[in-house]
């Protein structure tokens, strides 16, 4: 091992003790309840809020897969952060309505909400199975574009299979350890690190490419990548995927359910098109683009284009590509351990308590929810290593975003639609997902995307399905929408 990968282990080995020292003191707030391990007790202010959500959801993704796409496809993938703005839309809309729903009648879990209010424990079921699913994918994509960072920040003195190791045993160590809030805690002090990385690596670029001239630099380049080449479909299939799954992911409405008030989500909602949305997708287009720029970059390929970062810093100083690697894993550490957390609340609360032990003690979900958290651990570290699992990470994250948007119309029922029915909730998640499979599989015809075609399906019989029943609206129905008008708008309205 060269003295520049001793280098990078001594700042990885920094960066994890300062989070290791952050997850024990969070761990020592900690009670045993599953509100306290999945949700931080309830207990989330503005900032925390802001950067955990952040940090949850921009990730690896960006720092890597962004940036490789920028590179291959240029400002065609502009669909991406233009759609991130609306997130604060969502947070707007639905914020509010989720954790109010969340408090009054103590969920944990989407599947929580969904059976309260539709009655049946298929709906619970469904949209537990589809959460798991969607996230998958994208938890695989934090341990391979670390571990994969690493190798190439290193010139391969640390092979694949450790950093995969690294990335996994650290992680389900502290999540393990200090569940929800050592998991916002982390994310706060790893998304400011990671976030200003990000801003100074963009500015870098620009600086080594010109500086206000960079982009009229490119035209004489590759004048391509400054072109939008159309493909309609395929940037609405990325642009719903991400836009929506933003709040439909397990891990990311658990964050309404965190807040400690919905106007911690009000104020999170003003902040996010800037800080979540704008800067983490505005600096990947310009170091992806700037990329370009001819001797940029060592040995840059479109082959190897979701490490230009790696590659950039490969024959800089030593210190700064040890940054650089300790950022990349602050990216992916900062979303798996929400994931992770989240999955595991699925599977004890959804599946084992709802189904299997519905007495268990509070204490006891709590350690099962930890031994969980192992097991989806070792699971993601052994997908790892099948060849399938190390190609591009955004098409790879696309698939569970892809995924989770499948249970829009469903949800739509419980946060602003009373007349909604469970037959039409059930079917629209199964019909989503029956024609997302067979877009991705079949050589079908059609020209849309595996989740957009889901989901036109899933909203047609979602609506259909809740017009055409002949069944009245529930008494706990009304009692959701009672009490959210309430909430909301008082009751004068």
């Amino acid at each position: 091992m060269v003295g520049s990968s001793y280098l990078t282990v001594i700042v990885l080995v920094v960066f994890l003790t300062i989070l290791f020292l952050i997850s024990i003191k969070a761990s020592r707030s900690n009670k045993a309840t599953t509100d306290d391990f999945y949700l931080a007790n309830r207990g989330l202010g503005t900032i925390v809020l802001v950067m955990t959500t952040g940090a949850s959801f921009f990730s690896t993704w960006t720092l890597l897969g962004a940036v490789g796409n920028f590179y291959r496809d240029g400002v065609w993938f502009m669909g991406f952060p233009a759609w991130a703005v609306v997130h604060a839309i969502f947070i707007w809309i639905f914020g509010a309505r989720i954790w109010y729903l969340g408090k009054k009648y103590g969920f944990i879990t989407p599947g929580d909400l969904m059976e309260k209010f539709y009655g049946t424990p298929k709906a619970r079921v469904l949209i537990t199975a589809i959460g798991i699913i969607g996230l998958l994918p994208v938890m695989l994509i934090q341990v391979t574009g670390g571990a994969q960072a690493l190798n190439s920040l290193t010139l391969g003195d640390i092979p694949y299979w450790v950093g995969v190791l690294i990335m996994g045993v650290f992680v389900g160590f502290i999540v393990t350890l200090s569940g929800g809030r050592g998991a916002a805690w982390g994310d706060t002090f790893m998304g400011l690190f990671f976030g200003f990385t990000l801003i100074g690596l963009a500015l870098t670029f620009i600086y080594q490419s010109g500086g206000v001239t960079a982009f009229n630099n490119i035209v004489d380049v590759t004048p391509e990548v400054l072109t939008n080449h159309g493909n309609f479909f395929g940037m609405l299939e990325l642009a719903l995927g991400l836009g929506l799954s933003f709040w439909l992911m397990p891990h990311m409405w658990q964050k309404f359910y965190s807040a400690s008030t919905p106007t911690s989500l009000a104020k999170m909602s003003m902040v996010t098109p800037f800080w979540n949305s704008w800067v983490m997708a505005i600096c990947a287009m310009f170091i992806g683009i700037l990329a370009h720029t001819p001797d940029l970059v060592p040995n840059l390929t479109q082959e190897n284009s979701d490490n230009i970062i790696p590659l950039f810093f490969s024959d800089a100083p030593p210190i700064f590509g040890s940054i650089i690697v300790a950022a990349i894993v602050a990216a992916a550490i900062s979303t798996i351990n929400s994931q992770l957390l989240s999955s595991a609340s699925l599977i004890v609360t959804d599946i084992y308590v709802r189904f299997v032990n519905p007495e268990m003690s509070e204490k006891k979900k709590t350690w099962i929810g930890r031994g969980t958290v192992i097991g989806l651990t070792g699971l993601i570290v052994i997908v790892a290593f099948f060849p399938f699992a190390q190609g591009f990470l955004v098409p790879i994250s696309e698939l569970g975003y892809s995924i989770s948007i499948q249970v829009l119309p469903a949800v739509l029922g419980p946060l602003v639609w009373r007349k909604a029915k469970a037959s039409a909730a059930v079917w629209s998640m199964v019909a989503g997902m029956a024609t997302l499979a067979l877009v991705n599989i079949l050589d079908t015809p059609i020209i849309l995307g595996g989740g957009t075609a889901g989901l036109i399906v899933a909203t047609i019989v979602f609506v259909g399905g809740s017009l055409l029943s002949k069944k009245t609206t529930t008494a706990i129905q009304h009692e959701f929408h009672d009490g959210l008008k309430e909430a909301l708008y008082g009751k004068e309205n």
